[in-house]
């Protein structure tokens, strides 16, 4: 629990406007644009608020960088970081009914690739390995194009908007200026994915309308604050057509029933307006670690002369 306590933390500072400033650095002030970017929000006559974040390529690229440099942390060490972001979403499970071509790498070898492979052969496996690891390898290598910027609203077909081909809604929910306290263990079951033709989907999860279990709100009601995360396959029943297209203006995620609100529709216009990082790329980790190298030499010294030494 100490995880979502923390999360809640954050996103509770994050909103409150707390973690923005000149006194951050380059890539952090780039986070906060995007953050706010991707956010929407909606405060009923209840009190009670609602903040959703779509979770796009951009958003998870920018996070990366703003952690690599609180950390101070170089390049290598940064795209390791966005590739086990990705590798999380391509190893997910999900859903069959979802369709094969959005489910995990494994399942499209499987199907696609190597019918009959066989994960207990270790010759295979290597094949499969290196299949998966070059898929990932080459989206880093796409997010470094020179032809376009680093955060976009488009790097493929599957990463973009979506992550994965999934739109990705962390929700984050308070009540705290509210007398309320709301029945939320469903809430997934009456949030809805609605794009510009007025067509509405519903969340896809292997834990009812959560992806996962621990993706469904601690509470059984709201009280205080609290959160939940929703995904949307970006495809119709057809698995051809789009939800959202490329050239959609706007979508909007619709909650049903959530306090004294019937509805509550939070909306994005698009294209996503991002921001332009300072620097394409981190100075590499051999950089990186002879200057931490010389600044302790150089506090050593410092201390040293101090001492009278």
């Amino acid at each position: 629990m100490l995880g979502r306590a923390l999360f809640l933390l954050w996103i509770g500072w994050t909103v409150a406007g707390c973690d923005s400033g000149s006194s951050q650095g380059p890539y952090a002030q780039a986070e906060q644009q995007v953050w706010r970017a991707v956010n929407s929000s909606h405060r009923g006559s209840d009190g009670v608020l609602v903040q959703a974040t779509l979770r796009t390529f951009a958003y998870e690229i920018a996070s990366a960088y703003a952690r690599a440099e609180r950390e101070d942390l170089g390049q290598e060490q940064l795209e390791y970081r966005i590739k086990r972001t990705v590798y999380s979403y391509v190893d997910g499970t999900y859903p069959a009914e979802d369709g094969t071509d959005i489910n995990s790498l494994y399942f499209q070898y499987l199907v696609y690739v190597n019918p009959s492979f066989d994960a207990r052969n270790p010759l295979e496996k290597q094949k499969f390995d290196n299949w998966r690891s070059q898929y990932v390898r080459q989206l880093v290598d796409s997010i470094y194009d020179r032809k376009f910027p680093i955060l976009r609203n488009t790097y493929n077909e599957r990463w973009g908007l979506t992550l994965y081909n999934r739109l990705v809604f962390t929700v984050y929910l308070s009540s705290e200026e509210s007398q309320l306290k709301p029945p939320i263990a469903d809430i997934g079951d009456r949030t809805f994915l609605v794009n510009q033709r007025g067509e509405r989907f519903k969340a896809s999860g292997l834990f009812n309308s959560y992806p996962y279990e621990s993706d469904r709100p601690e509470g059984e009601v709201l009280d205080g604050k609290d959160y939940y995360r929703v995904f949307f396959p970006n495809r119709k029943d057809d698995k051809k057509t789009p939800i959202v297209a490329h050239d959609d203006e706007y979508f909007e995620l619709h909650i049903e029933g959530l306090g004294d609100e019937p509805l509550r529709t939070l909306r994005w216009d698009l294209p996503l307006a991002y921001p332009k990082l300072a620097e394409r790329k981190l100075p590499n980790d051999e950089e990186v670690f002879a200057r931490k190298a010389a600044e302790r030499a150089e506090r050593k010294a410092k201390a040293a002369e101090a001492r009278g030494e």
